[in-house]
Order: structure tokens, then C-alpha cells, then sequence
């Protein structure tokens, strides 16, 4: 049973992508578990970018195109294969990426510090979890998968939002929260963050980032 933590209690949650590891993980993964579970399935790899390109342009939503993207390169893998094929692709994809180095010793800080420190992110809960086992982080919040549709829509934004809230039993904004992100569809979390870090080496972004009023780091340092 998952009990409420106490406001007063000091928690840190950080993103995944571009964030704690350097690069993406969705399409990296769809590519290594295709070519691991379903070898021809690497051929419809030029409509899954095409689908990028129409969610870019507004077709339909990310739910629907990560629904997608699992059912066309992956077809219906049960959830053990799944698991076991997510810590596989993680291992190889820190191996191939590596970790935002600076990113990590942040989360051994917050660790020192007594912070309760969790990973929420858009990435799939059966692969986030092998990333978050790697550098000792227990909780994990992430997007579900049910074998062919996504319960409660993915994790990103104000859905990445509530379900922090729902982890911690109460409003982030009521948190004394240290929330670390790279992108700006982290508003909802990184606005009601007591310390919100942002992650970025592009100066554009710092910019706007520092504008909020927000720590801005580059991960690689």
C-alpha cells in the first residue's frame, strides 16, 4: 500500500530522457526490441517516422502515437518479455549514451541528504524501471502498458503532474520538491517545484528557464 508522504519531507524526482540519461529512449527502444523480438518488424520503421511526423503537426496526440508505435514495431509481447527486454535495451543504451554524469551526482546528493528521490517520466514503466534500478532510485513513475493501449494516458505534462501528486499524497506545490527536468512540458511540475532544475546547454532555453526563475544546469559538467 502506498502511503502519503509527509509534506515536510524533502523529495527530489527527476525526468529520464535528456535528463538523467543523455539521449531519448522511446524510438531507441522501439529499434532495439524490434530487432530483438520481431526482426522484420524493422521494416515498418519509415511509417513510425512518418507517424512522428504527423503527432508534430498536431494529427493526434502522444498517447495515441506511442499506442501506435508499440503495436506496429513491437506487436503484443507479454509484460515478462517486455521486462526483461527493457533491461536489456537500458544496459545497452547507457552503454552506447551514457548518463548525464553531473545529472547523477545530483541524485547522490539528494541521496546523502535524506531526499526520498523517484524518476517520473513519458518513458514506459517496464524500461524506466531497469534505468532507475542502475543508479539505486526505488520509485518510479512512469507511462503503463497494458499489452495494447496506455491506462490513464501517458505521463507528460499535467499528467506527469497528477501523478507525482498521487505519489506523494498531496499537491507538489505543498511539497518541499526538487523536481529536475529538460524540457518545458514539465511546466506543470517544474512552476510548482520549491527548487526546479532545469537541464540544458542550449542557451535559448536557458534563457527562457532562467526567466522563470529556475536553476539552470548543464548536465554534462
Amino acid at each position: 500500500m502506498l502511503l502519503p508522504l509527509s509534506a515536510a519531507m524533502k523529495t527530489a524526482v527527476y525526468d529520464l530522457d535528456k535528463t538523467l540519461v543523455r539521449r531519448a529512449t522511446f524510438t531507441p527502444f522501439l529499434i532495439f526490441a524490434s530487432r530483438r523480438l520481431a526482426p522484420w518488424r524493422i521494416t515498418f520503421l519509415p511509417l513510425w517516422v512518418l507517424m512522428m511526423a504527423g503527432y508534430r503537426i498536431g494529427l493526434y496526440n502522444r498517447t495515441s502515437l506511442k499506442q501506435f508505435g508499440m503495436r506496429l514495431m513491437l506487436g503484443n509481447p507479454g509484460h515478462e518479455i517486455l521486462q526483461l527486454t527493457g533491461r536489456a535495451f537500458a544496459s545497452a543504451h547507457v552503454e552506447r549514451s551514457g548518463w548525464l554524469e553531473g545529472i547523477v551526482a545530483m541524485v547522490e546528493a539528494d541521496r546523502a541528504e535524506g531526499r526520498r528521490i523517484a524518476i517520473a517520466t513519458a518513458a514506459f514503466e517496464f524500461y524506466a524501471t531497469a534505468f532507475a534500478d542502475m543508479i539505486g532510485i526505488e520509485h518510479v513513475i512512469a507511462t503503463r502498458w497494458d499489452g495494447r493501449l496506455i491506462p490513464g494516458g501517458n505521463c507528460y505534462g499535467a499528467e506527469k503532474y497528477r501523478r507525482v501528486a498521487e505519489w506523494l499524497g498531496h499537491d507538489p506545490a505543498q511539497s518541499d520538491l526538487r523536481f529536475v527536468s529538460d524540457s518545458f512540458a514539465d511546466l506543470p511540475l517544474l512552476a510548482a517545484a520549491k527548487d526546479a532544475v532545469f537541464v540544458t546547454r542550449n542557451n535559448a532555453k536557458r534563457a527562457k528557464a532562467a526567466a522563470q526563475g529556475w536553476q539552470v544546469v548543464d548536465g554534462e559538467l
